[in-house]
């Protein structure tokens, strides 16, 4: 999904229509900088993390279907071919891989899904990487979890440094903090090990991460995806930390990707789903229903929504989504009985659409 730095140059976007899309993928330069945490957390929390909102579904107002959507339908593209996406060069062949385990019941709390959060990408893109900037506006933005990105198949875990500073100031205000990386599939083996380093990673004080979420991501962005490698990556991270809550971020359940994208596969290794509800053109609400609607059944549900401009891309909507769309995801997303809601990501947003997050009343509570 979401996005990788650059070792190399920055690549715009995916090479599938936009409007359904993970925002950028490539892997993080390494430089850069199920689940439940123990309560004490090595003595960090203490603010506690703000309890459910007496709303129902029947207090929360229907969502807008018919908003008047800026820039589009996309101009036609003009600019270069997209660049191939970097992969792995050596591929574990299938017939080297290990049995897939047993998937475990799940037993991981979902609380640190609920309520509102933000994907975090490049660090020093992000509130210049000052993680107490970053608490502070979280925090005044009614956020209950950030999404940090933390490894991927190329550098493995790299997170450790930007977690020191940022993990034990998230939970002292009571947020929580969900890692999340780019599992290229070439060696789900391998993949797993730096999963579980991330996993495994400890603050001085004691603080940890509130669970993973791999982004499973497709050949459009270099991934090896097939049902057996996503199955078999996600039993060897459950297998060696069977009690963290570990989510996978997926494609958008489309009429396109329901027959082909291997959520049946996924679903058993997980404690929940987090689609990429990127609308591009499309009513957010139209895209929110379709994803809650066909994946509830698979797994408890986190939303992904667009806080970002596709202008530039190919397919890509000319303007970034306007304040009434953000409500319309955040509505229906509550109305339809979603964990909770967040957004790719925070260096894209821009501050309209900062302050309608910030104002939507969508408190944390138990998963």
């Amino acid at each position: 999904m979401l996005a990788g730095s650059a070792a190399s140059a920055l690549w715009a976007g995916p090479s599938r229509p936009v409007a359904h899309s993970s925002a950028r993928a490539q892997p993080a330069a390494a430089a850069q900088p199920r689940g439940r945490r123990p309560a004490a957390s090595g003595g960090e929390r203490a603010v506690p993390a703000p309890t459910r909102a007496s709303s129902t579904i029947t207090t929360i107002p229907v969502p807008a279907t018919d908003l008047a959507l800026a820039g589009c339908p996309p101009p036609p593209y003009t600019g270069p071919p997209p660049t191939p996406p970097w992969h792995p060069t050596i591929l574990v062949p299938d017939s080297a891989l290990p049995p897939t385990p047993p998937a475990p019941p799940r037993t991981a709390s979902t609380t640190p899904l609920t309520g509102k959060g933000m994907w975090i990408w490049e660090y020093d893109q992000t509130d210049g990487g000052r993680a107490g900037a970053i608490v502070a506006a979280a925090r005044a933005a009614g956020l209950h979890q950030l999404w940090v990105r933390v490894g991927d198949s190329q550098a493995g875990f790299y997170g450790a440094a930007f977690l020191d500073q940022l993990v034990p100031a998230a939970h002292r205000a009571g947020l929580d903090v969900i890692g999340w990386g780019f599992p290229y599939l070439y060696d789900p083996a391998g993949d797993a090990r730096w999963t579980g380093q991330a996993l495994a990673w400890r603050s001085p004080s004691g603080a940890r991460l509130d669970g993973f979420s791999a982004d499973i991501e497709t050949a459009s962005e270099g991934v090896d995806l097939t049902a057996r490698r996503a199955a078999l990556y996600l039993g060897l991270v459950r297998q060696e930390d069977p009690g963290s809550l570990l989510v996978a971020t997926v494609f958008p359940p489309t009429d396109q990707e329901w027959g082909s994208y291997p959520y049946a596969a996924i679903a058993p290794f997980i404690d929940a789903m987090a689609p990429m509800v990127y609308w591009g053109c499309t009513q957010p609400v139209v895209e929110a229903d379709q994803a809650m609607t066909r994946l509830a059944p698979l797994a408890p549900l986190h939303l992904i929504g667009q806080a970002f401009s596709m202008a530039g891309e190919e397919y890509g909507r000319t303007s970034p989504p306007a304040p009434a769309e953000i409500t319309a995801f955040l509505q229906a997303a509550q109305r339809g009985g979603a964990l909770g809601a967040s957004f790719w990501s925070w260096q894209a947003i821009d501050p309209a659409e900062w302050l309608t997050l910030g104002a939507y009343p969508w408190a944390a509570g138990p998963g």
